[in-house]
């Protein structure tokens, strides 16, 4: 795999990070519940931590030539149904669609992973905020268990 093809990737993931940053953003602003609001500002946090720490990664792969990355189809379906979802005050349904962005977050970065000559350090850092992602679906999921 070139240079540019990981970068094209690893900036698409970028652009993933910052719209999920976002979302939690405005979820945040949106949602009473003290809880949930300390949830979407960490959640939020970690992307943005997520995203420099790519970006830095980004400054060290060469070629920069790959035309920038914009958001999937599938990342404004997840937008609408937060944004419905916020609009409807419903706690749960919100829950639920954090952890379906979390899927799609977890798959992306797998195809990513999985791309052969990726640089160490790249896929060192994708390794690690894959299992932080992973590792904070897994505590949702329990404590959703606990809830119902």
């Amino acid at each position: 795999m070139n240079s540019g093809r990981v970068f094209y990737k690893v900036n698409e993931l970028l652009v993933f990070n910052s719209g999920v940053e976002k979302v939690y953003l405005e979820a945040y602003d949106s949602v009473e519940n003290e809880e949930l609001k300390t949830f979407f500002n960490e959640r939020a946090f970690e992307r943005n931590q997520f995203s420099k720490d790519l970006k830095t990664e980004m400054e060290s792969i060469e070629d920069k030539s790959s035309q920038p990355a914009g958001l999937s189809t599938n990342f404004y379906e997840i937008w609408r149904n937060f944004r419905n979802l916020i609009l409807m005050d419903n706690e749960n349904g919100l829950l639920n669609e954090v952890y379906r962005l979390k899927e799609v977050s977890v798959e992306m970065y797998n195809q990513l992973l999985m791309e052969p000559n990726l640089p160490l350090s790249v896929c060192k850092l994708l390794g690690k905020q894959r299992d932080s992602i992973q590792a904070s679906m897994n505590t949702m999921k329990r404590e959703l268990t606990l809830v119902y």
